[in-house]
């Protein structure tokens, strides 16, 4: 299924036109979470607002751009982003009755897409559950998107997500140079090409898992 194809599903699910949750399995099969996808409902509730704004400050040197979220701005990202920006979806991580974190894709193209925004906010449920929902919603893209590969990118010094990524099956493990900008008082972190070298000693690792033949 191409991008075309998938993007009115994407749509009806942020909507609220259509329901979307996918299981999250351990290795007995035994299910141990959820996952379902944020959706314009939720732009109406304040706890999911203020876990997604505590978890992004908590969690701020694992991105590449970093400020001080705040709840407006977190809605903000969802209602003018998240949900207009085509080819994505964060879906939450739900274990023990509780949301306990989130992971989503974006970049979604006819034969690839980006694995984003992996963040275990609680410690609750299985302790491979991140591992399990990356594996799920790695199937899942690579049966209902169809698309020919599922690419990552991963701090070097982010041990524990490195370590969740080897495990989700993740290949590749291309070191690239990151280059520092600051610009209104924000940084970001803009990826170079493989064979330079960061001035401020940091590096991202570029992954993937390809569709089997």
């Amino acid at each position: 299924m191409t991008l075309n194809a998938i993007q009115p599903r994407l749509d009806d699910v942020i909507a609220g036109r259509q329901t979307l949750e996918l299981d999250i399995l351990d290795d007995e099969g035994q299910a141990c979470g959820v996952l379902r996808p944020l959706t314009r409902a939720d732009l109406d509730d304040d706890d999911i607002i203020r876990k997604l704004t505590e978890w992004r400050n908590q969690n701020m040197a694992n991105f590449l751009s970093h400020f001080v979220a705040t709840p407006e701005r977190t809605r903000r990202w969802m209602s003018e982003v998240l949900f207009k920006t085509p080819g994505q979806l964060l879906f939450l991580v739900c274990a023990d009755g509780q949301v306990v974190g989130h992971f989503g894709f974006k970049d979604l193209s006819r034969d690839e897409v980006l694995l984003d925004n992996a963040m275990r906010g609680e410690r609750l449920g299985h302790p491979k559950l991140f591992v399990y929902a990356g594996r799920r919603l790695v199937a899942w893209l690579l049966r209902e998107a169809a698309v020919r590969r599922v690419h990552a990118y991963v701090m070097t010094e982010n041990v524990a997500s490195v370590m969740m990524n080897k495990q989700i099956g993740f290949t590749g493990w291309l070191r690239h140079p990151l280059i520092k900008r600051v610009k209104n008082g924000e940084t970001r972190w803009e990826m170079g090409a493989s064979d330079e070298s960061s001035p401020d000693e940091r590096y991202c690792f570029r992954l993937v898992i390809e569709q089997p033949e």
